[in-house]
């Protein structure tokens, strides 16, 4: 079953790493996440809900990629 919360964080998400990628400024970003929510949350709650989605944005851009191990086929070919 879909879960709407969890959708709309996830776009938001996208649409404040696309901003931030972009070049958008950082409060411009707080302001489209304020606005887009403005009739469904109240105003604290609309910036208390914007500053949670930057900081996730920031910590999924912060994080660490996965890499391919290629230390493992070095050695193995090191070794024939």
């Amino acid at each position: 079953m879909l879960n709407p919360e969890r959708n709309r964080r996830c776009l938001d998400i996208a649409s404040a790493r696309q901003w931030l990628a972009e070049g958008a400024p950082i409060s411009d970003v707080l302001t489209m996440l304020e606005v887009r929510h403005r009739f469904e949350l109240s105003s604290a709650d609309c910036r208390t809900y914007a500053v949670e989605i930057l900081w996730a944005t920031q910590r999924a851009i912060r994080a660490p990629k996965p890499t391919l191990n290629s230390h493992r086929k070095e050695a193995h070919h090191a070794l024939a």
